[in-house]
Parts: C-alpha cells; structure tokens; sequence
C-alpha cells in the first residue's frame, strides 16, 4: 500500500511541475499573441490613415477635382490674357 501511495504523490508531483510549466508557457504565448495583436493593429490604423489621406489628395487634387479645374482654367485665361496683351502691343507699332 505505501508503494502505491508513493506512485500516486510522485505523479501528483510530476502534473503540478507540469501544470506550471504549461501555465508559463500559455503566458508567454498570450505575451506574443498580444505583441502581434498591438503590431496589426498600428499597421491597420496606418493603412486606413493612408487610404483616407490619398482619398482626399485624390478628391482634392485629382483629375477632376476642383482645383485641377480651376488650374486648368487659370491657365488658359493666362495664355488668354498674353495673346492680348501681345496684340495689345502689337497694334501700337501698326
């Protein structure tokens, strides 16, 4: 019987040594699985940031926005305004 018991304290002792070990190891682990969560989330965070900034440079500066409209238009009444004054000037030696 006391060999028995001893069987039963040995393997009790052995479950509790790897109980704690087990216990370390889902620790650390839920340490990493928690550094990798912070890591997507920043990168998640960044990548929507990114995409929104570009949205709005795009809506602001794109092909047809309104300042490229407005560019384009203050060009031509540039080039308008030269052909007259050009003419303007012109005419003075005729």
């Amino acid at each position: 019987m006391r060999k028995r018991e001893e069987r039963i304290e040995a393997l009790r002792r052995q479950g509790e040594i790897e109980r704690e070990a087990l216990a370390r190891q889902v620790t650390e682990l839920h340490g990493e699985i928690e550094s990798r969560r912070s890591r997507w989330k920043t990168l998640g965070l960044l990548a929507g940031w990114a995409a929104a900034a570009g949205t709005v440079a795009y809506k602001l500066f794109g092909r047809s926005s309104m300042s490229a409209r407005l560019g384009r238009l203050a060009t031509a009444i540039s080039v308008i305004f030269s052909i007259g004054r050009a003419v303007g000037r012109s005419r003075r030696f005729w």
